[in-house]
């Protein structure tokens, strides 16, 4: 497969899962489907090596990234989201019963761990035998984000759905940056898992 379809590929099965059949279920098998076996179908899994460096870049940033996120929205999420449209949009997602339970331990467990062994791991590594570091960098944080636009979108009010994709931007140029720096994708994971999980504060203390 060529770079552009696998780029573009983890942003066409969110957008089949979410707009096509409006299941979060659904969506996890294509998304998470996809994440997992390209990787091992190019026989080009990523070796996560743990440092000490790794770890404290990893929890350091992560913890920012979790006080930003769950700090931010406790604050100010009555001015960026319409709460009862978004839970009447998250039960059309089918996000109710045990697919509540499921989304938490996706978040925490199973989409920092995925997400950063496709873009900053198989990703990554194509592309910087093409390229600089920098291009790399920005390249999977561009297509990375291209995704997260269509569950963040619709959460949002207006232009502050819009506003709620550059953190997603950015996020995705520093865990580039993590991997560059430090040779693995271990520091990534764990900076992605702590953001996560203020996602999941966010979705559990403010939304739910």
């Amino acid at each position: 497969m060529k770079n552009a379809s696998l780029l573009i590929g983890p942003a066409l099965m969110i957008f089949i899962g979410l707009q096509l059949f409006s299941s979060v279920v659904i969506t996890f098998i294509l998304f998470y489907g996809w994440l997992l076996f390209i990787p091992i179908l190019k026989y080009a899994f990523p070796k996560i090596k743990p440092t000490r460096q790794a770890v404290i870049l990893g929890a350091g940033s992560g913890l920012l990234f979790f006080l930003f996120i769950f700090g931010g929205l406790n604050g100010l999420h009555v001015y960026l989201m319409d709460l009862n449209k978004l839970r009447v949009l998250l039960l059309e997602w089918g996000i109710e019963g045990t697919v509540e339970w499921l989304l938490v331990v996706v978040l925490l467990l199973i989409n920092p761990i995925l997400e950063e062994i496709y873009w900053r791991g198989f990703m990554f590594d194509r592309l910087r035998d093409k390229m600089k570091a920098g291009g790399t960098i920005f390249f999977t944080a561009f297509f990375y984000t291209l995704y997260h636009m269509l569950s963040v979108i619709p959460i949002f009010y207006g232009i502050a759905s819009l506003a709620a994709i550059i953190p997603v931007f950015i996020a995705g140029l520093f865990f580039g940056y993590l991997r560059e720096k430090t040779g693995s994708i271990l520091a990534a994971i764990i900076s992605h898992a702590l953001s996560d999980l203020g996602i999941v504060a966010v979705y559990w203390f403010i939304i739910r």
